[in-house]
């Protein structure tokens, strides 16, 4: 019998591609999308769509009713936002989900956490390597959903396994394909720090193969693993890359890293201060990002997942460039 899988975020940017790889290994999937969710992509798919919210106990219920695994990757991913907003999806949301999986004895549970909650240390951390909270909200939020996801597997008996993503590029990508080409085609990209650190990419059919190899294997309940390509790609080969495919000129400006950490410091507080809810132009979290090395070591998926990146950076930018053209965005 096959498998049924519930996909919070199954109409984002990676649940969507971890519920194509779901049905084209023949698994029956339920994805939990809100009724505005674009949902084009999964007609065809035979997918059984849980209408609900991350704040709608009730309809989290209904959603896990009768599934064996759970893949958690809703989320609010972003760079700036009220505290209210990021508490709500990534603290409150994942308690809800957890208490209904727990409620539903779900068989696992794999939490989509963020290689943020290492605090960006600059240097290839491991999973090994302490939570360090920065005072921003994305971050803070989802090491706080992530220490809850432990609580339920150590307090409830929850089959808890949480898969940390570094940076996640592929078609359909909002945040690192389609605003850098928007930021290069205005020429208001610009490269921070020292270009030569590792952007720490995950081409995200690569995170989905972490993602179902953790699903698979009883030995990863309780714990942790990055998820990337485990390549040595810098942001400024990535986005002169992204220049080249878009056909404009790769970025001028290099701003040094403290010079860029403390703009966006001042930024944050500019705009929190004024009351603004538009995005600043360079915000703290933004510079860590991509101003601090990025490659965190996937040693522990290759030895105890076998997991081994099947699509290598330029494999990845081609099927990029393929979906920008026939989604008409160059």
């Amino acid at each position: 019998m096959a498998l049924k899988n519930l996909v919070t975020g199954g109409s984002g940017f990676l649940g969507s591609h971890l519920v194509e790889a779901l049905v084209a290994r023949g698994e029956e999937v339920r994805a939990l999308v809100r009724p505005t969710s674009q949902m084009a992509h999964m007609e065809g798919l035979g997918v059984e769509l849980a209408y609900g919210d991350l704040g709608d106990a009730q309809s989290l219920k209904a959603a896990v009713r009768g599934v064996e695994r759970v893949y958690h990757c809703a989320a609010l991913a972003a760079d700036w936002g009220t505290w209210e907003a990021f508490r709500a999806a990534n603290v409150t949301g994942v308690r809800n989900l957890l208490e209904a999986a727990a409620g539903a004895g779900v068989s696992k549970f794999v939490h989509v956490s963020t290689t943020d909650v290492y605090g960006h240390p600059d240097y290839p951390a491991d999973e090994s390597t302490p939570y360090r909270r920065r005072g921003w909200p994305y971050g803070d939020t989802k090491i706080a959903g992530e220490q809850l996801a432990w609580t339920y597997y150590r307090q409830h008996g929850l089959p808890v396994t949480v898969v940390r993503p570094v940076n996640i590029y592929g078609p359909r990508s909002t945040t690192f394909v389609l605003e850098i080409v928007e930021l290069l085609k205005n020429g208001s990209m610009v490269h921070i720090g020292d270009r030569r650190k590792p952007a720490g990419l995950g081409y995200v059919t690569n995170v989905v193969d972490v993602m179902m190899r953790a699903a698979d294997s009883e030995a990863s309940v309780g714990q942790a693993y990055n998820a990337s390509d485990g390549s040595d790609v810098t942001w400024r080969q990535y986005v002169e890359r992204l220049a080249e495919i878009v056909g404009v000129p790769g970025p001028r400006l290099a701003v040094p890293y403290r010079a860029a950490y403390l703009a966006g410091w001042a930024m944050e507080k500019v705009y929190g201060a004024l009351g603004l809810k538009s995005r600043p132009l360079l915000t703290r979290m933004v510079v860590e990002v991509f101003g601090t090395d990025q490659g965190f070591s996937i040693g522990k998926a290759r030895r105890e997942l076998g997991y081994e990146p099947q699509v290598d950076f330029d494999e990845g930018m081609r099927r990029v460039e393929a979906w920008l053209r026939q989604a008409g965005h160059i």
